[in-house]
């Protein structure tokens, strides 16, 4: 072998790793927040739901946010705060997502108030301009002939609201009207799955569905939560991009080929995400999922939020995974204090709610520390397991006789013998919770004299005491780690728990279903003659109907 020949071998060997060694470098992931700004909300702005869309748009040379406000949007500039426009829908639907590509052609997703008037009358879909003006209504015409694939009803199978994205002329949804397909993994759900996603061709005013299976890699027997739908984005290419929560990939509809790309995203702090052994419409047993994915145009990379069940790890935590926009992976991020809300090609924002008046802008800057990339992931999975472990622990000395009675006992003194426990689950029926707490708060009075006991598991006890009015009792115990709700166990709407103990001995301890908790529940709280009656009234307001 002569001098240039192996000269060109050890050059070509040497350029091969350097470009291994640039596609396999990993990094530890930061946001730099280099500038803060106030937005003071217009008077109608204030309160509700924090909403705003994906979304900076440039308006006669102006970067502009849009808030979404129930019947509104409205529109901020960010050079100086200033609230410059809004448009109202109507009064009778109330807005979910929108997408502004120029003055005349905004397109809002939005629902009617009664869901039976959406199905007679379709107007989910509209195409408005500036002034408001309903320029088209997209009607329920589906592709016949893609319909017959499956056996659900046209009105079945349209999105009537949520969260779409725009593509080449055509607004694609994750999701559908139907809620009759099955939980996931069971065998109707396999045998006649929902179709990926359902795109409306605004030039032909028709909906399509995609071949494509909704929920891939799903056999029967593999349980994962029916209640966590899929998220849809927009990638890099303009094409709409598919989440599942369960899955370590994302998948890129090429609609025009009916063809799907799948991408391997996946976090290094996550194992497989495994089956549940059973169906279930809700998470609670998985302890964690992928979230969202977004295309952040200004740093030119995709990140996506990754989630730790509370209920497996005792708080909330969460993460950021990062890859270039051609889906190689680059790193991550671990319990992150921002996150990049919206961005386009000159800027990444995060948002969120100061007070009811009050929003505040955190401009970001991406930045690749100097820490050591696997040393950082084993000390954030060494972290994740031990408090998995602490959960178990607590949670098995809970067990250990009943827990009611454990968990109170662990915070106060029960001097008591004969005494009763309510527990109340953030998570439970809303036209329950509301019966119950209100016939707490307007018994007050009497209830603080009794010896009840009242658990509060939810993350956030503080405002759900005062939105409750439960800083009124004396006796409350807070599971801010949601513990109680863990042991719990269920996967159906959690309704509030009572324990009842006479001189010592535990003779009741149950959760009750909705239809029982007027008659069965609060007589064991005030006693059968003692406490008023509640009824829900058509808005849903708690209403005294009579008194025992």
């Amino acid at each position: 072998m002569n001098r240039i020949s192996l000269l060109a071998i050890l050059l070509s060997v040497t350029l091969f790793s350097c470009m291994d060694n640039k596609q396999t470098d990993k990094f530890v992931f930061d946001y730099e927040v280099y500038k803060t700004q106030d937005i003071i909300l217009a008077e109608e702005d204030r309160g509700g739901y924090l909403n705003f869309y994906s979304q900076i748009v440039n308006i006669d040379g102006k970067d502009v946010i849009i808030k979404i406000n129930g019947q509104h949007l409205s529109f901020y500039e960010l050079e100086n705060g200033e609230k410059t426009h809004d448009i109202f829908i109507d009064s009778l639907s109330y807005i979910w997502s929108c997408d502004y590509v120029g003055k005349d052609s905004i397109f809002i997703s939005c629902s009617k108030l009664e869901r039976d008037i959406e199905l007679e009358s379709p107007q989910a879909l509209r195409l408005i301009d500036w002034d408001g003006n309903v320029k088209k209504i997209y009607g329920y015409d589906i592709d016949q002939e893609e319909l017959n694939n499956y056996k659900y009803d046209a009105n079945k199978l349209v999105p009537p609201q949520d969260e779409f994205v725009f593509c080449n002329g055509s607004v694609i949804f994750n999701s559908t009207y139907s809620f009759s397909y099955g939980l996931l993994g069971t065998k109707e759900s396999v045998e006649n799955p929902l179709p990926l996603g359902i795109r409306m061709d605004t030039k032909e005013n028709k909906y399509h569905v995609s071949k494509h299976r909704k929920y891939s890699y799903i056999k029967q027997g593999m349980y994962y939560p029916t209640y966590h739908n899929i998220i849809v984005t927009k990638s890099a290419n303009n094409l709409p991009l598919f989440r599942y929560p369960y899955s370590s990939s994302v998948f890129e509809w090429d609609f025009e080929q009916d063809n799907v790309i799948e991408h391997y995203f996946k976090s290094a702090l996550v194992d497989s995400i495994m089956p549940l052994q059973h169906p279930t419409e809700r998470g609670y047993e998985v302890p964690c999922f992928y979230a969202w994915d977004k295309y952040d145009k200004y740093n030119q990379v995709y990140v996506c939020g990754i989630y730790f069940n509370e209920k497996i790890y005792g708080e909330n935590k969460h993460g950021l995974i990062f890859a270039d926009k051609n889906f190689q992976y680059l790193g991550e991020m671990y319990d992150n204090k921002h996150y990049p809300s919206i961005s386009n090609n000159d800027m990444a924002l995060s948002v969120h709610r100061k007070n009811d008046s009050i929003i505040t802008i955190s401009y970001l800057k991406l930045i690749k520390t100097k820490r050591d990339y696997n040393k950082y992931i084993d000390s954030c999975k060494n972290e994740l397991q031990v408090m998995m472990q602490n959960v178990e622990d607590r949670k098995n000395a809970l067990l250990n006789g009943c827990p009611s009675i454990n968990f109170v006992k662990s915070q106060m003194e029960i001097k008591e013998s004969s005494y009763k426990i309510l527990t109340l689950y953030g998570e439970g029926c809303i036209g329950c919770d509301m019966v119950t707490l209100q016939t707490l708060y307007d018994n007050r009075e009497v209830l603080n004299k009794v010896p009840l006991y009242i658990i509060v598991s939810n993350t956030n006890p503080s405002e759900y005491m005062q939105n409750y009015e439960l800083t009124y009792y004396d006796k409350v115990v807070i599971d801010s780690t949601c513990i109680m709700k863990n042991i719990a166990n269920t996967s159906s709407l959690l309704n509030p728990r009572i324990t009842i103990v006479e001189e010592g001995e535990v003779t009741l301890d149950t959760i009750y279903q909705a239809l029982d908790i007027e008659d069965k529940l609060l007589p064991q709280i005030t006693g059968p003659n003692e406490y008023m009656k509640y009824a829900l009234d058509e808005d849903g307001e708690v209403i005294i109907t009579t008194k025992q």
